[in-house]
């Protein structure tokens, strides 16, 4: 029996190599995301729900439960993301050798400036501050950030230790945060400088020369346009 002849159509819909699982579901995760950052924008992460987001997103609710079981496993992924980001930033502007408080202040900087020029980026922040999923996920990526650095300083205590006086140090930074997210002011430097000292601190180094680190951490970031996760600063 003869065949039908096939239209272009669809000969050319054979030539398109089909997606796989894992490009469809890093496609979704792409959208919700997308989706999350401009309701978190829009409305505030409080205010937002997960079925909003799905709506956004133009996906069943339970598909979005299907990549992220709740709304704070989506705040995790873009704060992770964000730091990510901080990180490229950071070797796009300084050296690869400079020192522990210059590559620790880095992350911290942005994280300060970016929630006193933008009230929705304070809440956010806050909101990351307060959930343990988050900052356990900031702790154990800061703790792999600077952990060489940290050798050069003879910093060589237990793994558990030196997490534990991070959570401390991000409980310190969180605080500021929130200072900032409820009262709608703030000072980034004074906040950055603040917790330089906390670090220092906890980790018995000297804080010597924390003005020049402060300032040279405002004058890169006032003079190039940094972009942090959906917030440009």
């Amino acid at each position: 029996m003869n065949q039908e002849p096939r239209t272009a159509k669809e000969i050319g819909a054979n030539l398109i190599p089909r997606k796989s699982n894992e490009q469809r579901k890093r496609e979704m995760k792409d959208k919700i995301l997308r989706a999350a950052a401009l309701l978190f924008k829009e409305k505030g992460y409080s205010k937002t729900t997960m079925r909003q987001i799905s709506q956004k997103a133009g996906i069943l609710t339970g598909s979005l439960y299907n990549v992220f079981p709740g709304k704070e496993d989506i705040l995790k992924t873009m704060i992770d993301m964000s730091y990510d980001s901080a990180l490229k930033q950071y070797e796009r502007h300084f050296d690869a050798k400079d020192d522990l408080l210059v590559a620790l202040a880095f992350p911290l900087a942005l994280e300060f400036y970016s929630a006193n020029r933008n009230r929705r980026a304070a809440e956010t922040l806050h909101e990351a501050h307060i959930s343990w999923t988050v900052v356990n996920s900031m702790a154990d990526r800061t703790i792999e950030w600077v952990a060489g650095r940290m050798e050069d300083y003879g910093l060589r205590q237990d793994r558990s230790e030196v997490k534990d006086r991070f959570l401390a140090l991000l409980g310190a930074v969180g605080n500021l945060i929130s200072k900032t997210h409820f009262s709608g002011e703030g000072d980034y430097k004074r906040d950055l400088k603040k917790s330089l000292e906390v670090f220092c601190a906890l980790f018995k180094l000297p804080a010597y020369d924390l003005d020049s680190t402060v300032e040279r951490m405002d004058g890169m970031l006032s003079e190039n346009s940094i972009v942090i996760g959906e917030y440009r600063i």
